[in-house]
């Protein structure tokens, strides 16, 4: 059983509604529909009272108005949910403007008018009751400027014929002056209420009525209670989870078949990065990803944060990060250049501070990258092999701990805004919320603590908080927990324990889904966390412990003692298909792009920190060559758009490969998953008949503008080894 309340602009009775009835959850004035499985569990829709919006008559808020309570409020999109509402018999109240809104739809009879004082009037008043058996006397509040009901002779006397009159004033009320003291209505169903008092509305003086209101409503207190705010975190969990961004759900079955096992891979696909064993006890940790569409609404910042996003990814398998490579994809328009520039900034900054030596990629320009850039970073860093963290819990009571940058408002929706397409008259200055915002320095700090941790073995899983914040952060650990243990794996998550910033108090959900960066998040055993702590606060980090692994395959969010959500995690991924047709036909022509050769673009970034960079930017080819003095070998890395062109250039270079991580950038799927699924079936192909396993990888689709889709383009990085005399061809 739930409560919908229905929140228009302006408004503010619908916090007093949340809290008075039970169960409830919010919905937005420009909701047209709500989910199947939302309706079925809703028993009453409530149209609070008290909203501005609700007064004024108008074509948009700045220009002129009338006064005409509650007819704006019947042009929202939610006025459907209202009427679906009546057509399936669920019950519907208004109070004082909300019974304004009623009568406007003709739900209900008569009309509310100015009162007789011409003023606003608050005041306490008695009123009876009757509905059905139920009868007596309560004291309510009212406050309206418009709440004398008035109606013709005709009406009441049917009103009174049919039982409809439930609440009247207990005597009159001269400031209003209500025909025949009518203070509440329903229609002949009884299924749609109004009412101008305020039951919500000092809940300590009408305690004795509200049970009555409950059964008038038909709403039974002994129902089992649902969380708070079930619905309101259903709905953006949802949005979320469901997300091609985090879910794959279009690609997850086709890359599936990839090649991915071999004697060295120790983690392939599905980790936070895959690693490969490199010999005398080290590993390589190596992932590649995308961060295309905040990268066109603010390049600075889109890239940055993409570059920050993979390196706690690397951070996250315990690994140290030891490199960066950067595949950019542009137009070929003055706007274009622009955001070129800003990018190249955005990652010189991030990288540089953080002291990882970027040591190659490309730079093409093609006119379909005018409107969709691609930002593709990749990271490798270097882990003992018993220094591997992966990203799961183990056992129920283990803790979950955050560390990291105070939670703020920037990036929420960050992930679903990079599951959809672009439009050419979008806005993009309120798209910039969805962007991300980085701090290098911060990641500087974030990394020594989590390489000092791993080096003392003190964590059991951890997590980058990105896509999704600290939900995909949570629920990935838990699930892939459960996956490999074969327990049912839970969660608890006590949000009010989370750092946050001032601007996020009040608004849970938004905690749970920020992407703010530069955080992460820890499962730990309680016997390790004082010494965890420690390095947090040897590195000025803040910290707290936010949550519990539990062993009821639940996952649940709570404000303190307050259950706000709940809900049992599924083993299930979700899948969505795409017609096998209606592909754009690229030719050679078409596909051809113009390689920017400057080197001076990469003088920007530090290639030589760390001192492993044998072969950096600053040299010719389309690879890069790197030492590992723990074990003195050197790792190759060749890249390009196919197979052939890293493999091509490993064997010229007399290097033996061990693994490739794959960015497919593609546009819409409506048009290009046949071609998408081509490129993955090639690769598998190529990957089998010379045993180079994909470790890792990422898909970005929607790279389109208005259905114009960029040119296919997956970015491949190919990574092999060498010793002294060692010939593998």
């Amino acid at each position: 059983m739930s409560v919908g309340i229905i929140s228009y602009p302006g408004s503010n009775g619908d916090f007093d509604a949340l809290h008075f009835f039970e169960n409830s959850f919010f919905i937005w004035h420009n909701t047209h529909w709500l989910d199947e499985n939302v309706w079925k569990s809703l028993r009453l829709v409530v149209i609070p009272g008290g909203f501005a919006f609700g007064d004024r008559l108008y074509q948009k808020a700045t220009d002129a108005y009338s006064i005409c309570p509650g007819k704006m409020a019947i042009k929202s999109p939610v006025t459907k949910i209202i009427m679906e509402a009546v057509k399936r018999n669920i019950r519907i109240v208004g109070i004082c403007n909300g019974m304004q809104v009623l009568i406007h739809l003709g739900l209900l009879p008569g009309r509310l008018v100015q009162n007789d004082n011409k003023k606003f009037t608050c005041k306490k008043v008695k009123c009876n009751f009757y509905f059905g058996k139920k009868s007596g006397i309560t004291e309510l509040y009212i406050a309206n400027a418009y709440g004398k009901y008035d109606c013709t002779q005709e009406e009441y006397e049917e009103m009174v014929a049919n039982d409809q009159i439930f609440l009247t004033y207990a005597e009159d009320i001269p400031e209003v002056g209500s025909w025949y003291r009518i203070a509440g209505i329903c229609n002949t169903k009884r299924t749609v209420l109004g009412m101008m008092p305020h039951p919500e509305r000092n809940i300590v003086s009408c305690e004795d009525f509200k049970p009555v209101l409950y059964e008038i409503l038909g709403l039974s207190s002994h129902e089992k209670k649902v969380p708070k705010m079930q619905n309101h975190f259903e709905e953006k969990i949802s949005d979320i989870m469901q997300s091609e961004h985090v879910s794959y759900k279009s690609t997850r079955k086709y890359l599936d078949r990839l090649h991915t096992e071999a004697p060295w891979v120790i983690v392939g696909p599905g980790e936070n990065a895959g690693i490969i064993d490199v010999g005398n006890g080290y590993c390589i940790a190596i992932r590649i990803e995308s961060h295309n569409h905040p990268s066109y609404l603010n390049p600075f910042e889109g890239s940055a944060t993409g570059v920050g996003g993979i390196i706690r990814d690397v951070i996250a398998m315990g690994a140290r990060p030891i490199a960066l490579l950067t595949f950019l994809r542009f137009g070929t328009d003055s706007h274009s250049e622009e955001l070129l520039e800003k990018a190249i900034d955005g990652i010189s900054y991030y990288t540089n501070c953080v002291g990882v030596a970027n040591v190659g990629g490309d730079l093409y320009k093609h006119k379909s990258y005018d409107k969709n850039p691609l930002v593709n970073v990749a990271c490798l860093g270097i882990v003992k092999k018993e220094n591997i963290i992966y990203g799961n819990a183990t056992a129920a009571i283990q803790l979950l701990i955050y560390v990291g940058s105070k939670t703020g408002m920037d990036g929420i929706g960050g992930a679903v805004m990079a599951s959809g397409s672009f439009k050419r008259d979008m806005d993009t200055a309120k798209m910039q919320a969805n962007v991300q915002k980085g701090d290098p320095f911060l990641e500087k700090l974030l990394l020594e603590a989590c390489c000092e941790i791993a080096e003392g073995r003190l964590a059991i899983g951890m997590q980058d908080m990105g896509a999704g914040g600290l939900l995909c952060a949570s629920y990935e650990m838990v699930k892939r927990g459960a996956r490999k243990t074969k327990q049912k794996l839970g969660c608890k998550i006590f949000i009010n324990q989370v750092p946050i910033k001032n601007e996020m108090e009040g608004y849970p959900c938004e905690i749970l889904c920020s992407e703010s960066q530069e955080r992460m998040l820890l499962v730990a055993e309680c016997a390790n966390i004082n010494e965890i702590f420690e390095i947090f606060e040897k590195w000025d980090l803040e910290y707290a412990i936010i949550g519990e692994v539990t062993l009821d395959q639940t996952y649940s969010i709570y404000d303190g003692d307050i259950l706000l959500y709940e809900k049992k995690l599924s083993d299930n991924d979700i899948t969505q298909d795409w017609p096998n047709t209606g592909s754009k036909h690229w030719s050679s022509e078409d596909l051809k792009m113009e390689k920017i050769k400057d080197k001076s673009l990469w003088q920007v970034y530090d290639s030589t920190v760390g001192n492993r960079t044998m072969k950096g930017p600053d040299q010719d080819g389309s690879y890069a060559i790197l030492h590992i003095r723990e074990i003195d070998k050197n790792i190759y890395l060749t890249w390009g758009e196919s197979f052939e062109e890293c493999f091509d250039k490993m064997k010229e270079l007399n290097a033996k490969p061990l693994c490739l991580v794959n960015c497919l950038n593609f546009g819409h799927p409506k048009t290009e998953m046949v071609r998408l699924i081509n490129v993955i079936y090639e690769l598998n192909s190529n990957c089998r008949k010379f045993n180079v396993p994909v470790v890792g990888g990422n898909v970005s689709l929607y790279n389109c503008t208005d259905s114009e889709s960029i040119r296919p383009t997956p970015i491949l990085l190919m990574l092999g080894i060498t010793e002294k005399n060692d010939r593998w061809y």
